[in-house]
């Protein structure tokens, strides 16, 4: 009788540990779901991805990064304005990062936590630091963000839109970018967290792939670079075709 309690403790034992390996295996790859992502990268599939599960992971990436880093604002500003269309071309609607993202704002269809994935962004590019004044580099970056949104994108009915959706959270940050876009600087929401990261996040290369090859990082002049999206450039074929499987998920007209 012991051995059989034994035993039946044994398997009970093991099927834990393989219940615990499977819940480690499906995590790992739920973590591993989308590879990393350049900024210039998250850029062009922010526009251009047609899936806007995905558009909110490139939000959600750029927003982890952003945070006083004035190049990567500048970064976000100048594909809204068009000023790159070497590297990958303009939008055919003519619209840029900011007029998607703002649609997405305001869209009340799709996950909550997608539309909040954007508000993010949005409160990220327009988040002026207290502690600086105006002449700040990132300051004055944030006023001409806000100055851009609100009389070049319109941006105060789209948020207004935002305003009314059913998620708290949603409504909270829409009403917090609202006072910012009306001339309150550090308007906040009251929960002043960003949204949770997601188990899809891509990771952010530290690097800008257009000037920098993403494989071995090396920089030089004449980079090789993706013929589909040219954001991404190599030392040589042999690493552009390495890279691929990684490359390609945020590449494409249709990202």
């Amino acid at each position: 009788m012991g051995a059989m309690i034994s035993n039946s403790a044994a398997s009970i034992c093991l099927g834990i540990c393989f219940c615990g390996l499977l819940w480690f295996a499906w995590r790992r790859h739920r973590v591993a779901a989308l590879p990393d992502i350049s900024v210039p990268e998250a850029l062009y599939a922010l526009a251009r991805a047609e899936d806007r599960s995905k558009r909110a992971e490139c939000a959600r990436a750029l927003t982890s990064i952003m945070a006083g880093e004035v190049q990567v604002l500048e970064e976000v500003l100048d594909e809204s304005r068009g000023k790159h269309p070497e590297f990958g071309g303009v939008l055919p609607d003519g619209r840029g990062v900011l007029s998607v993202v703002l649609d997405d704002l305001s869209c009340h269809s799709g996950s909550a936590s997608d539309t909040e994935a954007f508000a993010d962004l949005l409160l990220q590019c327009t988040a002026f630091d207290a502690s600086w004044d105006e002449t700040d580099e990132w300051n004055e970056l944030v006023l001409e963000a806000v100055t851009y949104l609100r009389q070049d994108l319109k941006a105060e009915a789209f948020v207004a839109i935002a305003e009314s959706s059913s998620s708290p959270a949603v409504r909270e940050k829409a009403c917090a970018l609202h006072r910012r876009l009306r001339g309150d600087r550090t308007a906040e929401p009251t929960n002043k967290g960003l949204l949770e990261t997601s188990a899809a996040m891509p990771g952010v290369l530290s690097m800008n792939t257009r000037v920098q090859c993403p494989v071995c990082m090396t920089m030089q002049k004449d980079l090789l670079r993706c013929p589909a999206c040219r954001n991404v450039g190599y030392c040589c074929v042999q690493h552009l075709q390495e890279d691929v499987p990684r490359h390609r998920v945020w590449c494409s007209s249709r990202a």
